[in-house]
């Protein structure tokens, strides 16, 4: 039986319908008829649940659509050919102060600032006329304006959406307020770092350099391409090795470190002194990330005050001397005269030679006590017996003019090849012993000399009231001040802890080279 004799070609153009049909030829006509009436509704029904599938589809679509827009962080806006707003998102309502119903079919040119708002319309015209896009497809940095008059910085991508029947176009906007105004605060930031004739200097927690500005180039005389990424080492003598450890664990720990002097190399080798100002770098969590390092030079000034103590320890040294050798002699003439004197009134005026013999007794203790102040001031036995055999001396002096226990103790033989240092120790310990006397009212003092291997140590304990330590800021008494300089000229270090018997503990240590046979 022909197949074409029970429908028309469209019976048979489903191929699911073909596949299903094998054993046509052996059905009746009225056979063949009842399963065609039962395919076509089966199809019906099939095309029925895909509409409704397809329209479901759609419909779950544009609401996804339609959630997206609603949530988007950034501001999404719809015009059509002639710039005419058709959509807003909640986004952009809440970026330009508008409510969508305000803007929906107005001109997207009230969101521009002038000139761009007289010049919009010719740009979209200029798009269609020629195709070359300023914006669509590219994205930029553009100016909006808020319902307010407000004028503030955005990036605008535009995309273009071609319909069946019109074009449509769509804005994508992000208020970037907040970051031009971290970006200009950065520069501003960055500039000033840039201009500062001080080292300004960023490490990371193990001592690799991450930053380095114009005055680190001036003073260090490393440019920042040579550096970056250093360790910070190359800038530290190898006597201050082990000054970074201790810098970096602070730093770690959250602790500054302020106004700390210390000696650094150049790239040319040369010595500088600097002071030193290190502070912690932390994230936006407060965890700490590095290091900032603020270090001025003080080559300067540090040459200044070595030269203003020279000065004054020469002066010193003069007065010593004028005291021994002028006044004293002075003194020792009236005091002959007074000797004199007594003998002459001796046999005539009783009463009147006892009081010339007083007058003798006096210049003769005025003699002592000035000969006391000048070797203070003038050390011989400094020079000629070493500093063992100076302080010593003091010591007895510091008795016999103050009437307290002084005295000096040390185990070894303490020889001190460099005069300078023996200076700058002796006019240390005397320093300290001034203070335990004038501030601390100490009754006594004890001196320690004491020596390791390529080290001396020099201690003065006393038994006074004691000195307050803030353990934020360092002592700033003038006289502390010399003493923690006189330290540093001879590469050494001073520390001042409470006694923990009562009073203050002095300690200078200095590396001293062992001493050679003469």
């Amino acid at each position: 039986m022909p197949l074409i004799a029970v429908g028309s070609e469209a019976d048979f153009a489903d191929s699911f319908f073909i596949r299903e049909m094998k054993d046509y030829e052996k059905m009746s006509r009225a056979e063949l008829l009842a399963w065609i009436k039962q395919y076509k509704l089966k199809q019906a029904s099939r095309t029925r649940t895909q509409r409704e599938k397809s329209a479901a589809a759609l419909f779950d679509t544009a609401e996804r659509l339609r959630a997206i827009l609603h949530t988007a962080v950034e501001g999404i806006i719809t015009i059509d050919d002639r710039g005419l707003i058709e959509s807003v998102n909640p986004a952009a309502e809440k970026i330009f102060g508008y409510k969508a119903a305000e803007l929906t079919g107005k001109n997207i040119s009230v969101l521009m600032p002038m000139p761009h708002r007289a010049a919009h319309d010719g740009y979209l015209a200029n798009y269609e006329h020629t195709g070359h896009a300023k914006i669509i497809g590219i994205g930029r940095e553009v100016s909006g304006q808020r319902k307010d008059g407000t004028v503030f910085p955005m990036d605008l991508s535009v995309s273009e959406v071609k319909l069946k029947n019109r074009k449509l176009y769509t804005g994508f906007i992000r208020d970037i307020t907040v970051r031009k105004e971290s970006e200009k605060a950065s520069q501003h930031y960055a500039a000033l770092v840039e201009s500062s004739d001080d080292a300004i200097i960023g490490k990371t927690l193990d001592g690799y350099i991450t930053s380095w500005n114009h005055g680190a180039e001036a003073i260090f005389g490393f440019t920042r391409a040579e550096i970056l990424g250093k360790h910070i080492s190359v800038l530290i003598p190898d006597d201050r090795k082990g000054e970074e450890p201790d810098i970096l664990e602070n730093i770690k720990q959250g602790a500054s470190v302020d106004h700390f002097e210390t000696v650094r190399r150049r790239k040319d080798g040369r010595l500088i002194d600097i002071s030193v100002t290190i502070s912690p770098i932390r994230d936006a969590d407060g965890n700490i990330i590095g290091a900032s390092k603020l270090a001025r030079d003080i080559t300067g000034r540090k040459q200044l005050e070595r030269e203003i103590l020279e000065v004054s320890d020469r002066e010193q040294r003069r007065i010593g001397h004028d005291l021994h050798d002028g006044l004293c002699q002075h003194l020792a003439g009236i005091e002959m005269m007074s000797q004199v004197l007594e003998k002459k009134l001796a046999h005539k005026f009783k009463d009147g030679a006892r009081r010339a013999g007083e007058i003798a007794g006096h210049v003769r203790e005025a003699i002592g006590h000035t000969r006391a102040l000048a070797r203070g001031l003038s050390p011989v036995t400094l020079e000629s017996e070493g500093l063992a055999s100076a302080l010593e001396e003091h010591a007895l002096n510091i008795e016999k003019i103050f009437g307290v226990k002084c005295r000096l103790i040390y185990e070894w033989p303490v020889v001190v090849q460099s005069q300078a240092m023996a200076t700058h120790l002796f006019r240390l310990a005397q320093e300290a012993i001034s203070n335990a006397l004038k501030h601390g009212k100490a009754t006594i003092i004890t001196i320690h000399l004491n020596r390791d291997p390529g080290w001396l140590y020099l201690g003065i304990t006393d038994n006074g009231i004691g000195i307050k330590l803030n353990k934020n800021s360092p002592p700033t008494g003038m006289g502390l001040r010399i003493m923690k300089f006189r330290a540093g000229m001879i590469g050494g270090t001073l520390t001042i802890e409470p006694n923990p018997t009562g009073g203050t503990v002095v300690i200078c240590s200095v590396p001293n080279p062992p001493a050679t046979a003469k």
